[in-house]
């Protein structure tokens, strides 16, 4: 039988920046399997590293998990930040502009890396159903995301303070289930190697400003 260059090496690994290594397989494994499904040492299996190099970098699950989340939630939440300021203070804001600072952001890092960041999507998604404090903690951090998105909100004529106490975390979750499915058949899969579909993006944009504005 031959022996692989895996069951060859001794050692830690050289040939490779390990801990991005380790990211990537999680994300990949956690976003396809679901994060409880999987352990560290199929990570590290995966990753062709040893269970100890493994937690050398993230000594924990949840660690491991939490630079899987940031890696790139803390680039889309400032983007997100930025958008909501700039809509804080107005009078005239519309309900398509309130979806968009909160949607765009997570359209750009799913075109930069399409079938990875759908994948870490679908991580961040289900953390945040679930109230997780790895994302409550980021939302929350230097700016508050959701009192950014309360503050803007203020800005639209249209809409009424429970409706965006009541409605908008349903609109917004259901809009990111949505961006986080794109590659599922259900939705027709409007994404490939480039991103996403535009069309797709408009009609995801559309739906939810009606939804949120509804009644």
């Amino acid at each position: 039988m031959a022996v692989t260059d895996n069951q060859r090496r001794r050692g830690p690994r050289v040939d490779v920046d390990v801990p991005t290594v380790l990211l990537n397989t999680a994300e990949e494994l956690f976003g396809t399997h679901g994060v409880d499904n999987v352990s560290l040492r199929a990570i590290a299996r995966e990753a062709g590293v040893a269970p100890a190099a493994l937690t050398h970098h993230f000594p924990t699950k949840r660690d491991l998990l939490d630079s899987v989340v940031w890696r790139r939630g803390d680039r889309v939440a400032e983007d997100v930040r930025g958008r909501l300021r700039a809509l804080g203070g107005r009078a005239d804001v519309s309900t398509r502009e309130l979806v968009e600072a909160v949607l765009f952001p997570f359209v750009d890092e799913v075109n930069r890396d399409p079938a990875d960041a759908v994948r870490w999507l679908r991580i961040v998604i289900t953390l945040a159903l679930s109230g997780d404090e790895i994302i409550a903690s980021g939302v929350a951090g230097e700016g508050d995301i959701t009192d950014l998105f309360t503050s803007a909100a203020t800005g639209v004529p249209a809409l009424q303070a429970n409706s965006v106490e009541l409605r908008a975390p349903i609109a917004m979750f259901s809009m990111l289930t949505a961006l986080a499915a794109a590659d599922l058949g259900g939705y027709g899969r409007p994404i490939g190697p480039a991103g996403l579909d535009p069309e797709y993006v408009e009609q995801l944009a559309l739906f939810t400003s009606s939804g949120l504005q509804a009644g």
